[in-house]
């Protein structure tokens, strides 16, 4: 397996977070980024870990009926950063 340099993990991370702000009326499966990001399911897990430890995503826990998931996760990004993007967005 190859060794990722810091630099492009956080390269990685950004892409994650702006499929998910493009995404974000809709929280995305871990597998859906995935493919978009084009890496393995367990890498993006990590870096969605990662990336909820910072507090930049959350994970959603249950589907619309309030049913819990188990085995799949779905993702999206906190409203707190998704006003920050907003923010920047309309500064320019």
């Amino acid at each position: 397996m190859v060794k990722l340099s810091k630099k492009t993990v956080d390269l990685l991370k950004d892409d994650v977070v702006s499929i998910l702000y493009e995404n974000s009326l809709k929280p995305l499966f871990t597998n859906e980024i995935a493919v978009l990001l084009r890496r393995d399911k367990g890498f993006v897990k990590r870096l969605l870990l990662e990336l909820k430890e910072l507090g930049v995503v959350e994970n959603v826990g249950m589907n619309k009926r309030k049913k819990s998931y188990l085995l799949r996760q779905r993702w999206m990004i906190m409203p707190s950063v998704l006003k920050r993007f907003e923010e920047r967005n309309f500064k320019g």
